[in-house]
């Protein structure tokens, strides 16, 4: 294993010392170690995934039970070993449980890209294995990459890219089933929906995209000022606590991930089935689920 700094956000030492020892991972986050259990290094870090393995495990149900193509369960799942990863990573602060929770990330954005991108009724064969192929091979040199220089900038680099390109599948997949831009700058040429479709249940999924795109800009945020604004954040008028906003990052990415597994169904069902749009039904006006529009959602 290539030797490594660790990337600390906060100056001085404020930590305490606890059950898992020394620090061994490239990164340390804003949240301060040890200080509401001995147990867990990154407390508030930690219970924060439960997000992602709720998400992952209701996604996998879900796809499950309405009998969707395997890569929805492939979506879920990866989302629910995102949520273990991190949790191990962030309960821990050890270098081995960092690449359990990296490592998950790279492969599960990557079974998102596939699955958006391959969106078609019928998928021409060759295009579906090149697609695959280059998925799984950049995941796997990726990896190992990762694994021996302990990227912290390189790998958020990455990530970030790869969250790039998949922002570009979506707006393509937005327009084309929706007719309708996420980006208030891009005027697209609105298309009369199908005499099939119920009007409605365009304006949902269009609905879908929007949500998707701005909690992600919203999680985003917290990601982003948790690092650079660390120091206010330890240092908050009139004695405030720390938001502790990279938990907060973790709850709106589960959310997010919710979302965006919505979306895809919604999609994917929109494609195949011509003459039956799916519907979305939002519980309490924030939870989205999208099912077939003949069978029961819930």
């Amino acid at each position: 294993m290539h030797s490594h700094t660790l990337t600390r956000f906060e100056s001085g030492n404020h930590d305490e010392h606890g059950f898992w020892g020394p620090t061994t991972s490239s990164i340390d986050w804003c949240e301060r170690n040890y200080i509401v259990s001995w147990y867990i290094a990154e407390f508030w870090n930690t219970i924060s995934n439960s997000a992602f393995i709720l998400v992952g495990l209701l996604g996998i149900f879900q796809a499950y039970r309405h009998r969707y193509e395997t890569r929805f369960i492939l979506i879920g799942l990866g989302i629910m070993i995102v949520g273990f990863g991190s949790s191990a990573f962030h309960g821990t602060l050890l270098y081995e449980y960092q690449m359990a929770d990296e490592l998950p990330m790279i492969w599960s954005i990557m079974v998102w890209n596939y699955a958006m991108f391959l969106m078609e009724k019928s998928i021409d064969k060759t295009k579906h294995t090149l697609t695959v192929v280059i998925c799984v091979s950049y995941a796997v040199i990726y990896s190992v990459l990762h694994v021996y220089f302990a990227f912290t900038i390189t790998f958020q680099v990455n990530f970030a890219l790869m969250i790039a390109i998949s922002g570009f599948i979506l707006h393509k997949n937005c327009v084309e089933h929706t007719g309708r831009s996420f980006i208030p700058l891009v005027i697209v040429r609105k298309r009369r929906p199908s005499d099939h479709y119920n009007p409605i249940e365009i304006v949902n999924l269009y609905s879908l995209c929007w949500h998707y795109v701005v909690i992600l800009l919203l999680a985003l945020t917290c990601w982003l000022t948790d690092q650079f604004g660390c120091e206010i954040l330890h240092n908050l008028p009139f004695g405030l606590p720390n938001p502790q906003l990279h938990a907060w990052w973790h709850v709106l990415c589960g959310y997010n991930c919710h979302l965006g597994l919505q979306l895809s169904i919604g999609l994917r069902e929109k494609v195949i089935n011509q003459t039956r749009l799916p519907q979305t039904i939002w519980y309490g006006e924030v939870w989205p689920v999208t099912n077939r529009k003949d069978e029961k959602v819930g």
